[in-house]
Order: C-alpha cells, then structure tokens, then sequence
C-alpha cells in the first residue's frame, strides 16, 4: 500500500470513522499517522454530507419527474482531486480538541447496546426472513429522520425555556439552539420541491402535492446508504434468528456506517473479516455490485493479488515522471525490470 501510494498509483483517503476509531483506541498515535500517510491528506466528506447528496438526488429527481441518477465518482465525496499527485510534505495536526474521547466511548457504548437488545429481544425472536428485516430497516429510516426532526425541536424549547437572563448558557444547551443535521436535511428538501432547477418558483399548492408524494412514496429508502445499512442490519438479523448467541461487537455499528457511506466511491475496501461476511450474507439478488471488490485478511492473497496488478500495470512514462518528480528514493521496491 504504502509503495503504491509513493508512486501515485492509488489514493487512500482518510474519513471522520478512522479519527472517530483511533481516538477510543490505546494505539491512537500509531493509526493516526498510518491513516494520514496512506491518505496524503485527502480526506472523505463527513458522512451526513454524503446523505445530504444521495437524498437530495432522490428529492431532485422526484420533483424533476424522472430516476434518480446518483454520482459514484469519488471527486464529489473527497476535499481534493484523487487524480492529482501528491505534494513531496504535507502538514498534519495533533488530535481535535473538539473531539471528547468520553464521548465517543459513550456513543459506541449506546449505540452496542441498542443492537444487543435489538438481536437478543427482537431478532432472535421473531422468525422472520432476509427479506422482511431488509425492508424493515431501509424503509424506517424516513421514520427515523422525522422523529430526530421532532427531538431536536423539543430539545430546542427546552432549553430556551431553561435560560435565564444574566447566565452564562452552557456549550450544551447553546448546541441544542442550532438545528439539527435531520432539521437543515428537511429544509433542503423543501427548497428543493419548491424551487426548480430552471428558475422561478412553484405554486403552494404544487410544493404541498410533491412534498406528500415524496413522503407517501418514502424514497429515501432507496439512498444507496440506506440500502447498504439496511443489507448489512438485516444479515445479523439472520444471524439472530439463526441461534447465533453473542450479538456483534461494539465496532460493528461503525464498520456498518462506513462501508454504507464510503463503498460505493472506491474502486476496493480493505475490511475486518467480520464487516466483510456480512454482506457474504447477502443473498444473491439483494447482494450488491460491490462486494466484489472488498476484501479482508481471510483473502489476504486476493489483495494482495489485486495490489500487485496495480503495481505491474505501472508505464515507463509513468515511473520516468516519478523519478523526475520526486526522485529514485520513491521507485524503492519496485521490480528491476521496471525501473529499467
């Protein structure tokens, strides 16, 4: 990875999962400055940014008449061309201050036991097939964006509500002042349905029909993020009903998050094998294109397989401008016979 990388032949881009990771991790050090290496900077968009794209196409397209067309190019989803060639130094910084540790322990702690309970009370419980929890997931994730939405307005009237004049608000309640990421997605969706691409502005009455419709339809079940979480979600459910007895661990929710998220802008991932075998579990109908190309260390020789073609299929133009560029220090590795 790292010689491929030298020679600008991939682009590993690092993501909010990999700081989030590390920081409740005792290695913290060591990852963060393997991410930022491999990565040369070049960093994912946040998470809430990609739905923010996959669901405003579905909103575009509804209100335009036509089929979603989603944008996989991974440009669009990266803060600098991945086709660009690197920069001999670039800088790095120590952790985010803003970032709490506790925090971040807090939230994977809750998030495992919701999917514990999920898997011991739920799961295994009711015999169901793939094809009902897959449906169950995506198609309550609208739901669930409509109750964050009525949460965090709530949270909002309380805490203004709490102040009194002459205090100091707290960093918490000033946070629960700001609208929400599931409020600021409601709001672009509205300018969306009421605002056409080609100018003007609709009626009130055709703003209210596309809104309902839209709703009624619930197409943001088919984001390709909510598909893929919804796969995912729904082979442990199997798992469940199949008399698996321990619920997955606490990284799963994130390894989920990040495969639904970041898997379809790259051309491969590199996974745990646990991430991996779920979505294996997919059946083949609902199993999604790109699996093909993820691997983990149970197909160790698959990727490295895979890395070494990149390698092979490296011109002699290509390794002449890395020796001009950077010089013959990068080419260290590289076959003889290529350097030729």
């Amino acid at each position: 990875l790292f010689q491929l990388r030298r020679l600008q032949m991939i682009c590993c881009p690092d993501s909010g999962s990999h700081v989030q990771e590390s920081r409740t991790s005792p290695f913290n050090a060591e990852l963060k400055r393997t991410y930022e290496q491999l990565s040369g900077g070049i960093t994912f968009a946040a998470f809430e940014s990609i739905e923010c794209q996959q669901i405003g196409e579905l909103a575009l397209a509804w209100s335009e008449g036509r089929e979603p067309a989603f944008d996989f190019g991974p440009s669009g989803v990266l803060s600098r061309d991945p086709n660009e060639w690197s920069e001999r130094y670039y800088c790095v910084g120590g952790d985010n201050p803003f970032i709490s540790e506790a925090r971040l322990r807090q939230v994977r702690t809750e998030l495992h036991a919701n999917v514990a309970r999920l898997f011991r009370d739920v799961w295994a419980k009711e015999k169901r097939n793939f094809e009902y929890w897959y449906d169950r997931e995506r198609f309550g994730y609208q739901g669930h964006l409509g109750a964050a939405v009525v949460r965090s307005k709530k949270a909002r009237l309380d805490a203004m509500l709490a102040y009194r004049p002459g205090t100091e608000i707290s960093l918490e309640n000033l946070e629960k002042t700001l609208p929400s990421f599931a409020e600021s997605l409601l709001a672009s969706l509205q300018q969306i349905m009421r605002f056409p691409r080609g100018g003007g502005e609709r009626s009130r009455e055709e703003i209210n029909r596309l809104e309902i419709e839209f709703g009624k339809a619930n197409r943001i079940a088919d984001a390709p993020f909510v598909r893929l979480q919804a796969l995912m979600f729904a082979a442990i459910a199997m798992r469940a009903a199949q008399g698996q007895k321990e619920p997955p661990n606490e990284g799963t929710t994130t390894d989920i998050d990040t495969v639904a998220h970041l898997l379809p802008y790259c051309d491969a991932m590199f996974m745990d094998n646990g991430c991996r075998s779920l979505l294996l579990d997919v059946p083949t109908a609902l199993r999604p294109p790109e699996t093909a190309k993820v691997f983990s260390l149970n197909v160790k020789g698959q990727f490295l397989g895979y890395l070494r073609s990149i390698r092979e299929g490296i011109s002699a133009e290509h390794i002449q401008a890395i020796r001009e560029v950077y010089g013959d220090d990068h080419l260290e590795g590289l076959p003889s016979a290529q350097q030729a």
